[in-house]
């Protein structure tokens, strides 16, 4: 948690104006606190909820009117009657109001301003749910303005007492000021006058300041070498360029350069006129360039040419007003002074003055970061970089994806675009993905399926569709839920994770390919019903195998093979080009024995006689090789029964004719691997030959060569 006093350099706080800004009055209004307490639909983008405190009406224009009131009851003081405090929350931390509204009072009580009128709102417009606090100065029992002493450094403080009581991440309290600036501007990569002149000066300074013969003029002709002088401000010294409106405080550069220390040096009533000796004779090095030297940036060249094209249309257009202001006034003086002209001149310079405000509205200056976040916005990828230049923390605690690839990308759909270069995207209640650049966090505080794929979908589009993975378990597996019911094309880094998503994937292959072939067994059985050309004791035969194939497929862990196939009439070439996988398998069958061996014969001969009926000379080539080797004495020690039933054999009628016993054989197997893609490619096109022949003509046997 951050707590931040904003303070107004330029002007003095508005409290009017301050609550409309915070209160996001020009979007509509606000959502009022039981509304939110009931969690009800907020049509706002901005406010989540507001409150006033230590005010005596229900609704905000009047309590705003007796805040101001309370102000303007204070009239002696000139100085600042409002305070305006931000107090910001880390980006996956969501807080009830009930929550932030204790955090808000236990502020007050640190400041000791806790009967002081106030207005709080809670903002959720940005990537950090965060609350402002306007609160008025005033004291409400002295009406004397009330300034804490050392309030910075009590609400750091107090910030710190919040994140324990509240279990809040803990933040880092050190202020911009304690932490140092950097050398160069993280955007425009561009260096500040005071941090120019410290480069420049401060070893050569120290040197002369070291040395005891060292007298004002050394250190006057050291800064002008770089087009530097001394002049003197309000109580004190400044370094002045010579040549541009830029100067710094001279202790800021080197403590013994204040007015102080030089006159107790070298004495009061030190000479800062220019003199011929400094000016004419004392070559110049460098002057200040905030670029150092280096080329400026593209973009930041764009920027400063829409800056000087938006302030000539300002000119022109303040000139236009003054031209048309000096027209009036003309116009009044040759005018009758009378009620008429009184209430023209009026009108017209109402709308003039109004014509003014609007001009500086439209016209109003951006700074560089505003207008890289237009930028980011319209899709520049390289504004994106600019804003993502200092890099994001990353903890492996948690939910992201990432990968080493980094493309700088918004989608249309985003919702914003922070000032770090986050892009935010918003799902159902307060869940959302943060696009950081180098990697997405998903910020989720319930289920959320829809945002959990757009963030897969988003991570593939920016890194490929190789990730890494970080987070807690849960959000690990619903991960892989998503990429296996989307069927995804994802691979994991986690080889864990990646083990889990192959076999994911193969077993909604091998499913969606139990689907396929059920489906061709299907046509296949209408087919046989239907064909008036099949004798009825083979149909019947064919109908029952192509049924005991179904049941085989329902079953999850029942192994198919290519002998399964054949039964749809697939060509043993196609079935050797599917991958298979070697299985152990226990399957019914006969030993080669004198009991079975004539039963076995008979069943050979059948399927050698129909082969050679319908000229089947490839399959009939191969049937007889196995006949050549079950001929030889010891070679053939067993068969299995679906070596026949898959040839359309009725074997249960061998077996009841012939005495034939059955026996539990083991065997090692070459299974079809159905959760294999190439194999899935394979019965998409099996499915599809069946389809075609249904369709164009009835056929005794659809034989199908891809």
């Amino acid at each position: 948690m951050i707590v931040k006093k904003v303070i107004f350099k330029k002007h003095k706080s508005n409290f009017k104006a301050l609550s409309e800004y915070i209160l996001d009055v020009k979007n509509d209004g606000a959502k009022v606190l039981f509304e939110y307490m009931l969690d009800q639909n907020n049509g706002m983008e901005k406010v989540e909820a507001y409150n006033f405190s230590n005010c005596s009406f229900e609704n905000q224009e009047d309590n705003i009117a007796e805040i101001l009131n309370t102000q303007a009851l204070n009239t002696t003081s000139k100085q600042d009657k409002t305070m305006h405090l931000v107090v910001s929350f880390q980006e996956d931390e969501h807080l009830s109001f009930e929550v932030m509204k204790s955090i808000e009072v236990e502020l007050m009580k640190a400041l000791g301003m806790e009967k002081h009128q106030r207005l709080s709102v809670v903002h959720s417009n940005t990537n950090n749910l965060h609350m402002h606090i306007a609160v008025n100065k005033v004291d409400p029992d002295t009406l004397k303005v009330k300034n804490p002493y050392n309030d910075v450094k009590i609400l750091q403080e107090t910030a710190i007492k919040l994140e324990r009581k509240f279990g809040l991440k803990i933040d880092n309290h050190i202020s911009s000021n304690d932490k140092g600036q950097n050398k160069y501007n993280k955007h425009t990569m561009s260096c500040d006058f005071e941090t120019w002149v410290k480069t420049k000066l401060n070893a050569e300074v120290s040197m002369l300041l070291a040395a005891n013969k060292t007298t004002f003029q050394d250190l006057r002709r050291c800064l002008a070498k770089y087009d530097l002088e001394f002049r003197e401000r309000r109580k004190g010294f400044v370094i002045s360029s010579k040549s541009e409106k830029l100067f710094c405080k001279a202790s800021s550069v080197h403590r013994e350069l204040s007015k102080q220390a030089l006159e107790k040096r070298f004495g009061k009533n030190l000479n800062l006129k220019p003199t011929f000796e400094i000016e004419e004779k004392q070559p110049t090095k460098s002057k200040f360039n905030k670029f150092e030297g280096m080329p400026t940036h593209p973009l930041y060249e764009k920027y400063k040419e829409a800056d000087e094209q938006r302030r000539k249309k300002l000119k022109l257009g303040l000139d236009f007003i003054e031209l048309r202001r000096n027209e009036l006034n003309k116009l009044v003086k040759s005018s009758n002074f009378d009620k008429k002209t009184i209430i023209y001149s009026k009108t017209q310079r109402a709308l003039l003055k109004n014509k003014v405000g609007k001009l500086y509205k439209e016209y109003k200056k951006r700074s560089f970061r505003d207008f890289l976040l237009d930028e980011a916005l319209s899709g520049n990828q390289e504004a994106i970089r600019m804003l993502r230049i200092t890099k994001p923390k990353f903890d492996l605690s948690e939910n992201t994806l990432s990968s080493k690839t980094d493309k700088a990308q918004i989608f249309e759909d985003a919702d914003f675009i922070s000032k770090e270069g986050y892009i935010v995207y918003k799902g159902n209640g307060k869940s959302k993905i943060i696009d950081k650049g180098q990697f997405i966090k998903i910020s989720m505080l319930e289920d959320d399926r829809e945002l959990l794929l757009k963030s897969l979908l988003v991570s593939m589009e920016r890194f490929g569709k190789n990730l890494n993975i970080t987070g807690n378990d849960k959000f690990k597996k619903d991960v892989l839920d998503i990429v296996n019911e989307y069927s995804l094309n994802v691979v994991f880094k986690d080889q864990s994770m990646q083990s889990i998503n192959i076999a994911n994937q193969n077993q909604k292959t091998e499913q969606q390919a139990r689907l396929k072939i059920k489906e061709a067994v299907d046509l296949k059985i209408k087919i046989l019903k239907q064909d008036k050309k099949v004798k009825d004791i083979d149909r019947q035969r064919g109908i029952k195998n192509l049924e005991k194939f179904r049941k085989k497929l329902s079953k999850i862990r029942a192994n198919i093979f290519a002998g399964d196939f054949k039964r749809l009439g697939v060509s043993a070439d196609v079935a050797d080009q599917m991958n298979t996988i070697p299985v152990k398998i226990q399957v019914d069958g006969f030993l080669v024995n004198n009991k079975n061996f004539n039963g076995l014969l008979a069943m050979n001969t059948e399927i050698e006689k129909r082969l050679e009926q319908n000229n089947n000379i490839k399959e009939l080539e191969r049937f007889r090789k196995f006949l050549y080797v079950f001929n030889k004495d010891g070679k053939v020690e067993d068969i299995a029964k679906g070596f026949y039933e898959n040839r359309n054999v009725d074997v249960d009628q061998y077996i009841k004719e012939y005495g034939m016993e059955e026996s539990k054989l083991d065997k090692q197997a070459n299974a079809i691997d159905l959760g294999n893609s190439k194999n899935y490619d394979i019965v998409n096109k099996i499915v599809a030959e069946i389809q075609k022949g249904y369709t164009k003509e009835l056929k005794d046997q659809i034989k199908i060569n891809i």
